[in-house]
């Protein structure tokens, strides 16, 4: 511990900032704003002293925390890194579950540390956002370039099949991300999240097999079997055969 606190002595204020946050970024991750400053500085190995001198107060380390965890979740050279690293010999439906597992992993973090971000209390009369909209230009900055990598890598995992796309690769792509965005944002929480494999079947086949050339639709009788609509006629009992129009013979 006392080497630790030496060490952080001779940092220069960034450096340390920056050994700060990635050394108590698990334990944010895990405990969000509610995490005490006693526990933050035994992360950090440092004094509390140490932390409020380094960040003037919790709340402000904690936000930088959820800043860099937000930096790290969208990183856009990992995700491009990730995406076309997928083997593209595995059939379609694997590398479109695999694309799903990585999309919700990376969701679920950026959800994580925004969850985090809005939490923290604001100072009285303050705007409740603030801290949201005095990052806003870097976060929509990493969007950005986050979403180009992940248009790029899914457009490279679709490549090996995509003559058998039905649709053009740049609405596949946005398919995909939707079901990936809406496949884990279920906010109520009523019903689990659909199997990648299950979700990357549907994208792939469709939801529905082809209809057969001829087939006609079920009636309103029992399921596969056809109803006549012809009248009963004299002498017929209901339920008795129809009789064909060639008579007896």
């Amino acid at each position: 511990m006392q080497n630790a606190r030496s060490r952080a002595s001779r940092m220069s204020p960034e450096d340390r900032q920056a050994a700060i946050v990635d050394a108590v970024l698990p334990l944010v991750a895990e405990r969000g704003h509610e995490v005490t400053s006693r526990e933050l500085a035994q992360a950090a190995g440092v004094a509390e002293g140490t932390l409020f001198r380094a960040f003037g107060d919790k709340t402000a380390l904690v936000g930088a925390v959820a800043m860099e965890g937000l930096n790290r979740a969208g990183r856009p050279e990992e995700t491009l890194a990730e995406l076309t690293g997928i083997d593209p010999a595995l059939p379609l439906e694997r590398r479109l579950e695999l694309v799903i597992e990585l999309g919700r992993h990376r969701v679920a973090e950026v959800v994580r540390w925004m969850t985090v971000l809005r939490a923290m209390a604001p100072p009285p009369g303050a705007d409740p956002h603030a801290r949201l909209h005095a990052h806003r230009a870097a976060l929509l900055d990493q969007r950005a370039r986050q979403r180009a990598a992940t248009v790029e890598g899914i457009t490279a995992v679709l490549a090996p099949d995509a003559h058998r796309l039905r649709v053009p690769a740049e609405v596949a792509v946005s398919l995909i991300e939707s079901a990936v965005a809406g496949a884990h944002l279920r906010i109520d929480h009523l019903a689990p999240a659909v199997p990648a494999d299950v979700l990357a079947d549907a994208l792939v086949n469709g939801l529905a097999a082809p209809a057969t050339p001829g087939a006609k639709k079920p009636g309103p009788g029992a399921p596969g079997e056809a109803t006549s609509t012809a009248e009963p006629g004299p002498g017929t009992r209901p339920g008795s055969p129809t009789p064909s129009p060639e008579g007896n013979s």
